[in-house]
């Protein structure tokens, strides 16, 4: 009878010792370190970096700060937008919790592949365009839309779509705000001041589509206008901390 209490103990104690050995080598590991948020990520770079800190910027030539979660902090690129949708330079870093930086190289593409742009990767990823074409063959993703008057697709931004009368017939008509407005009116000069949200409006584009004028869809614009909204939602009381906010957007 002890012989057999004696070896149902070790064997427990084994299965015991086992399931130890397991946990070790499986459980999470943790670094150790607080989770840096996204305006602390971007203010380390900056601070390491003094030639970034004029990143957001809506005067000509655009730029913009995107960013993605990472499993230990944080993908910032600093984005210096073209005439449209091309990006001519990208400096990209993977800011990790312990704060410490890591740079990554910006791989350019054709101007004439356009997509969406992958902060991690540092790149545009090509496959993102092509599989939207409209039934006159204009693919949206890419900016194009149809222009009834030229029977063509065209950029709005390269190319406005004129009718036999020489005048525009569809862009942007307001100056400021995150509710885009289409028509025929574009203001001739917008003033210089800054609201919440005309960091977005880099990204709007008006065309015409089954003869209406109307904004393009937009994944860079929609995904820019949420998080703004949502910095405006989150701080109302305190500009400071508002475009602080919107600065990560």
């Amino acid at each position: 009878m002890k012989d057999k209490i004696l070896t149902i103990t070790i064997a427990f104690l084994i299965l015991l010792c086992a399931g130890f050995v397991v946990w070790l080598l499986f459980a999470p590991k943790s670094s150790g370190y607080e989770t840096i948020d996204e305006v602390t990520a971007v203010q380390i770079i900056k601070s390491q970096f003094p030639e970034m800190k004029g990143y957001p910027r809506d005067q000509l030539p655009p730029t913009s700060i995107r960013m993605e979660k990472s499993e230990d902090g944080w993908y910032v690129a600093f984005v210096q937008e073209g005439s449209g949708v091309p990006i001519i330079e990208a400096r990209c870093f993977l800011v990790k919790n312990d704060k410490s930086i890591l740079q990554r190289k910006y791989i350019p593409q054709d101007s004439e592949r356009v997509g969406e742009f992958s902060v991690k990767e540092c790149r545009v990823i090509e496959n993102a365009v092509g599989g939207d074409k409209d039934e006159h063959g204009c693919i949206g993703s890419a900016g194009y839309s149809w222009c009834q008057e030229q029977q063509k697709c065209l950029r709005p931004w390269e190319e406005p779509c004129v009718g036999n009368s020489g005048s525009s017939r569809c862009a942007r008509e307001n100056c400021h705000g995150l509710d885009i407005k289409c028509g025929s009116n574009p203001p001739k000069i917008c003033t210089e001041l800054y609201e919440a949200g005309d960091k977005c409006l880099q990204y709007a584009q008006c065309g015409v589509r089954n003869g209406i004028c109307g904004l393009v869809e937009n994944t860079s614009f929609t995904q820019c206008k949420t998080c703004v909204q949502h910095c405006i939602n989150e701080n109302k009381d305190n500009s400071q901390n508002l475009f602080e906010c919107e600065s990560t957007c």
